[in-house]
């Protein structure tokens, strides 16, 4: 075992042995504070050895990389991680997968679980643990590597990650739409249901549009990106463009790249949380947020997948609570991306689940980490 593993190996068994609670940690860039009573087990400060195969489209890296590097490293050799998530480029590939949020990129290339073949976790006990391996085809029964991508340390510390790369695209371009919020409703709707398979198909708030669409459009906004061959891409934004003919959005003639941008600009605030609707009905998502949170200061819809992610400057637990269990009814889950101790704790990460996936829950807990020693709420309270 590397020496890196080992001393986190013997940190974690440490814990156990006196019924100490750790709170894992990577570049310190996404969570704020720590659990009460909890330990900092700070777990980026090497970031392991970045092993790529690009004629395969494999790699694998320590979790303590940072994402901006792992991207520049990979595109050197033209190949690329579908991994978009929210937040500033020097996150950790770990604190990425641990909080389980994907970008736009969703809509085509699905969320980091689609990106990972396998990962390397430390348990509660301080044993090391693999899961899944490092080829395309490893696939057999239940696939633990998803279970733990977004359980937010609660199982288990990701150490290093297998990774599915794709071959950096010969063409990459996007296409902008603005306007009030029913008529960019419609034209998502007309582009998805035209069959379209765009890299991304994102809805944004005028507030996060005026930061990341270039000339600052403050308006509810559609942005369409195509990847691939340059013929492949004109047909698929064309195709985009004949969707929406004949609604009221105005086309924005040069969006910039709002992609660069979006990660960092959803990423700033405290509080962000993830529904997920149907691709049919994720505007009602929106209004729900809205009467029971106030109207957020950003929202960014990923239509393919009815993916809404809210971001506000603050949340009071009773009305997250109350938002939680209408979308409950409607059955979409309500995940609490990024939030300080307190409210984490009030509320859970994930919250009350159905009776299936709560018995999972507590059974992966039970085994990854019998005694308790990772501090972090994934139930409510």
């Amino acid at each position: 075992m590397p020496d890196r593993l080992e001393r986190l190996s013997a940190e974690v068994r440490a814990a156990a042995d006196g019924r100490r609670r750790l709170a894992p940690r990577g570049a310190g860039r996404w969570w704020t504070g720590r659990p009460e009573g909890a330990t900092v087990l700070e777990c980026a400060a090497d970031a392991g050895q970045l092993r790529v195969e690009a004629g395969d489209l494999v790699a694998t890296a320590g979790a303590g990389c940072r994402l901006g590097d792992l991207d520049r490293r990979l595109r050197d050799l033209r190949v690329w991680l579908a991994l978009d998530p929210p937040g500033p480029a020097d996150r950790t590939l770990g604190g990425a997968l641990a909080s389980g949020g994907a970008g736009p990129l969703a809509a085509l290339f699905g969320p980091p679980r689609d990106q990972i073949l396998g990962l390397t976790i430390i348990g509660g006990n301080g044993t090391l643990a693999r899961t899944g391996g490092r080829v395309v085809k490893n696939v057999a029964g239940f696939d633990l590597a998803k279970a733990f991508i977004g359980a937010h340390g609660g199982f288990g510390i990701l150490v290093e990650a297998h990774l599915r790369l794709r071959a950096v695209p010969e063409a990459d371009a996007t296409r902008a739409w603005t306007g009030a919020l029913p008529d960019v409703t419609e034209a998502a709707a007309r582009v998805f249901g035209a069959g379209a398979l765009p890299g991304a198909c994102e809805v944004l708030s005028p507030g996060l549009a005026a930061a990341v669409v270039e000339g600052g459009v403050e308006s509810w906004t559609l942005l369409v990106r195509a990847l691939g061959t340059a013929a492949g891409v004109r047909e698929e934004l064309d195709a985009a463009g004949e969707a929406v003919s004949g609604t009221r959005v105005e086309v924005l003639p040069s969006p910039g790249d709002p992609w660069r941008r979006w990660p960092e600009a959803i990423g700033a605030l405290p509080v962000i949380l993830r529904i997920g609707a149907e691709p049919s009905a994720w505007q009602h998502a929106i209004s729900f947020a809205t009467r029971h949170l106030g109207t957020p200061a950003q929202v960014s819809v990923t239509v393919p997948r009815g993916t809404v992610r809210v971001a506000l400057a603050a949340a009071e637990p009773g009305a997250l609570v109350r938002l939680r269990l209408e979308c409950a009814a409607r059955g979409w889950p309500l995940t609490l991306e990024r939030a300080d101790p307190a409210l984490l704790s009030a509320v859970g990460v994930w919250g009350a689940l159905t009776p299936t996936a709560e018995r999972l829950t507590r059974t992966l807990r039970a085994t990854f980490d019998p005694h308790g020693v990772f501090a972090v709420p994934l139930l409510a309270a």
